[in-house]
């Protein structure tokens, strides 16, 4: 068929007033047009209604009503109240309407209804329907095609094998769990459905608004659109406008809710295995690492704590006194995390299963019978946590472990997963009174549990804020819970797969995210388990796993030479919580990931987005960090955006962008801090409490630019930091006509700090002529008030005697460095 040919039939195929095939019927004409407020309602051929609204000046909300759709799901949305809504200017000609904010208009084609989104102010196009196709339906299905861009990028959806980029595949969002899954496998254990789309260097964002199995097509086995749609539901979704990628990332997460502060101790090392058993055997792991002087905070219990598998249950046997196991561990330092599965053992002398039957608390059939799966403890019940009365009724269930000093609550086998892999599809769920089955109730079925134990927990201990996590969950879940990326394996590849996996989950809201260090399934290398440590201690969820009858899998059980990368690797750790509880204060507050990928920071940089672009990661804004995922190798290829980045192991400097090739023996990750970074340190401590902080130290690469970072600091472990009690401290620094000038100036303080001694190192500094604090000069030579300079690796050191005090810092260089 010739060009001119395939014009005509394109033509003809995009022209007509809407078009069915292949089973769907498209969005047709508008017939009338409704401005409400800040949208409008577009009456369609067929008694189909689009609305489109904006909630911000760069959030547009489009919404499919057809006869008989159900309420748009209302489960991850915490920001839809419209009391900030933006003015909008409203255009309504004979073949168009035109909604505008100040930033953002949304252009939608009458003969067919396309949408268009673009810049205000006829400026460049963001997202825009597909002509011939738009929106469509068959029977519950419903699907929204958009065109294409050329070198048009991807990425997000929560936790997904393969590349950060999407673009090319088809992805599924149904959770499921795979303990055999590798990096082709999908769907997996999360459903997150949000992307971030990168149009000629502008992003933006879409959150699909519905929790039924779910496709996102990015371009797969065609050229000419992606997709996304569901195979029920309401077609509802939101298009969040950047044009950078953390601001498209702040707007999704004000919508969905943001991370609360967790306790610090939950940033600290947690030591697991399936399962520690007996009381002993966890008591000797506990002292063994208190014995080898090796830092660590959690301990879990896996599924042989309990009695027969009975939740909320202690095997009399193995846990004859919890009470006083719980006791001891929390007087060397370690808090316990136990397991809680959603399975309740169909046992009517079980006290459990006698009140949820009794509360109509368990899912059911259509017909009214209550569903039973098998799981571990064989037949079970499985609570309905759409049901308010039912989350209320889960939450007091974990009255008598939060009383036995409990403080951590890992949530498994919450896809929900049965054995055989099919929770069934007709199964009803109350979902607040809408009565759903499990195609709806499915992908919301942890994070409602999620909900419902945070929030129980919580009940029994309003001013303490416990550890939650979870194997499955749903867009919002960030708000009650950490994730842990399930079950994978001791190989090289599932290491490499955690490095992207944590990136493309972060970039979807949930900050608080982890790999099972040293692989769940499987026995590691002795080198492999050194460096999955590597990469577990900068993520933000850091604990070690494995499966039941694995050899030993503790930092000690390896070797020497691996116990003391590990300890070392973990004490660094624990040196570095200022920094990252910090972050999380960040991720708190704007919604970013402790952990980035390098185009948040660098979206103009076309190199970042490659596969090795993804095999490194930001911590923070300027800490560069690239993991040895490859096996036998002592050297790291690591390539650098624009700018100049320190390596802070041997104090070189190097200029990007470009590759560099670093050492890296088995006993070092390579990291870098680039231009402006700012790193806040302490003297590391055995355990979360151990002693108050102590020493703060404050290195600094400054660069023309002033820079900033903010610490952190609040009691770790009550709800006060919500009722205003927390300290910031805002440090910047800058180089500039010979000057390096140091900030530290507290900003909010309500929190009443320990006075710490501070020491402040300036890297890759010259020659010092004189160092002023507040133009006061500061004397040269050891201690308080004083300075010192090292020659030979450029490190410019000054010690003060408290961070609380406001410090305005001068260093004149010398002209001769």
């Amino acid at each position: 068929m010739g060009r001119s040919t395939f014009l005509c039939v394109l033509i003809v195929l995009v022209s007509g007033a809407s078009v069915a095939m292949a089973g769907y019927t498209f969005l047709g004409n508008v017939e009338h047009v409704e401005i409400t407020g800040t949208g409008a309602s577009l009456a369609c051929e067929g008694n189909v209604t689009l609305h489109i609204g904006f909630l911000e000046e760069r959030v547009v909300r489009v919404t499919l009503a057809r006869p008989g759709d159900e309420p748009p799901l209302g489960a991850a949305l915490i920001g839809c109240s419209g009391n900030n809504l933006p003015q909008v200017e409203v255009d309504d000609t004979g073949e168009t309407c035109e909604l505008r904010s100040h930033d953002v208009a949304v252009t939608v084609g009458k003969r067919p209804c396309r949408i268009t989104v673009r810049e205000s102010h006829g400026g460049a196009v963001i997202c825009e329907d597909d002509p011939g196709m738009g929106i469509g339906w068959d029977g519950a299905e419903v699907e929204n095609w958009k065109v294409i861009a050329p070198g048009e990028r991807f990425f997000g959806l929560g936790e997904k094998t393969g590349s950060l980029d999407l673009r090319g595949r088809e992805l599924v969002l149904w959770n499921t769990d795979n303990p055999h899954h590798d990096n082709q496998s999908d769907p997996l254990y999360q459903s997150v459905p949000f992307f971030i789309g990168m149009r000629e260097g502008r992003a933006y964002g879409v959150f699909l608004n519905n929790s039924h199995r779910s496709r996102f097509n990015f371009g797969a086995g065609n050229l000419r659109y992606f997709s996304f749609g569901a195979e029920g539901g309401v077609l509802d979704y939101f298009l969040f406008y950047g044009p950078s990628v953390p601001e498209v990332v702040a707007r999704y997460t004000s919508l969905t809710g943001r991370t609360p502060m967790p306790p610090l101790w939950a940033l600290g090392y947690q030591q697991c295995r399936w399962s520690y058993y007996p009381d002993s055997e966890v008591l000797r792991i506990a002292r063994t690492f208190r014995e080898k002087q090796i830092p660590a905070d959690v301990i879990y219990l896996d599924i042989h704590y309990m009695d027969g598998y009975r939740v909320f249950t202690w095997h009399p046997e193995y846990f004859p006194n919890p009470k006083e196991l719980v006791k001891t561990l929390g007087s060397i330092g370690f808090k316990v995390a136990v397991i809680i599965d959603p399975g309740i053992k169909a046992d009517s002398t079980y006290w459990v299963a006698r009140e949820g039957l009794a509360g109509d608390h368990f899912v059911k059939y259509p017909d009214g019978q209550v569903y039973t799966g098998e799981v571990w403890p064989g037949p079970s019940f499985f609570p309905d946590f759409s049901r308010p009365s039912t989350r209320e009724w889960w939450g007091s269930l974990f009255r008598g472990l939060v009383d036995l000093g409990v403080r951590g609550f890992w949530n498994d086998m919450n896809e929900p997963a049965v054995w055989g892999q099919a929770f069934p599809d007709e199964v009803v769920f109350d979902d607040e009174g809408l009565r759903s089955d499990a195609k709806k109730m499915h992908n919301l079925y942890g994070f409602l549990m999620a909900q419902a134990t945070f929030e129980g927990v919580r009940s029994h201990r309003q001013d303490q804020r416990p550890l939650v996590i979870t194997r499955a969950g749903f867009a919002g879940e960030q708000r009650f819970t950490s994730v842990w990326t399930g079950d994978n394996q001791a190989t090289w590849e599932h290491l490499e797969m955690g490095v992207r996996m944590l990136q493309g989950m972060g970039i979807s809201g949930l900050p608080f995210v982890g790999s099972d260090v040293g692989g769940f399934s499987g026995t590691p290398t002795p080198e492999l388990f050194a460096r999955w440590m590597q990469f577990g201690a900068v993520s933000p969820f850091f604990r070690a796993h494995t499966h039941y009858g694995s050899p030993d899998q503790e930092p000690w059980s390896f070797g020497d030479r691996i116990e003391e990368i590990a300890k070392e690797t973990i004490t660094h750790r624990y040196a570095m919580l200022p920094y990252f509880y910090s972050l999380f204060w960040e991720a708190h507050t704007t919604g970013a990931p402790l952990l980035r990928p390098l185009f948040w920071h660098f979206q103009d940089d076309p190199e970042v987005y490659g596969q090795p672009g993804q095999m490194e990661f930001l911590l923070g804004e300027h800490l560069l960090v690239a993991p040895v995922t490859k096996e036998g190798c002592d050297m790291r290829r690591v390539y650098l955006p624009a700018g100049r980045w320190l390596d802070l192991e041997t104090e070189a400097v190097h200029t990007g962008p470009g590759t560099i090739i670093v050492d890296a023996p088995l006993e070092r990750m390579p990291v870098l801090l680039g231009d402006g970074g700012i790193l806040v340190a302490q003297e590391p401590m055995q355990f979360v409490g151990e002693h108050p902080p102590r020493g703060l130290r404050i290195d600094l690469f400054p660069s023309g630019q002033t820079s900033q970072f903010t610490l952190y600091e609040d009691d770790g472990d009550t709800y006060a930091c919500e009722r205003g009690v927390y300290r910031t401290t805002e440090i910047s620094t800058v180089e500039a006509q010979g000057i390096v000038r140091v900030d530290i100036r507290p900003v909010h303080q309500t929190f009443d700090s320990e006075a710490r001694l501070t020491e402040v190192r300036i890297h890759a500094c010259g020659q010092p002529d004189a160092v002023t604090d507040s133009a006061r000069p500061l004397r040269e030579g050891p201690g308080l008030n004083g300075w010192q300079f090292d020659r030979k690796s450029r490190i410019l050191t000054i010690m003060l005697a408290d961070h609380r005090s406001p410090r305005e810092l001068a260093v004149r260089l010398s002209a001769l460095r």
